[in-house]
């Protein structure tokens, strides 16, 4: 395991916080129509991984002063995945 066990809590906390509040705020109606999107549920689910991976990352940055490893990224993501069932499971419902 190449990320400190903190940096790691604190990120699955972020992911858990943050998927919380898109529970609690849903979706905007306009997302279809602004980005042009087929399936909003596909499209929400994308940006929330990549949110998630790159608010990591940029703490990452802040926390430790340097760019992650390669390991280090993949871990970060990893985390993140660990997540993929219940982020599918909500944003499919907007599809």
């Amino acid at each position: 395991m190449a990320l400190d066990a903190e940096f790691a809590r604190q990120t699955e906390e972020l992911i858990q916080q943050t998927l919380q509040l898109y529970k609690k705020s849903g979706a905007s109606p306009r997302v279809g129509q602004v980005w042009e999107c087929g399936n909003i549920g596909d499209f929400l689910c994308g940006f929330f991984v990549g949110e998630m991976v790159g608010s990591a990352l940029s703490a990452f940055q802040i926390v430790h002063k340097r760019e992650p490893t390669e390991n280090e990224h993949l871990e970060i993501v990893s985390i993140v995945e660990k997540y993929s069932v219940e982020i599918k499971e909500f944003f499919a419902k907007f599809n």
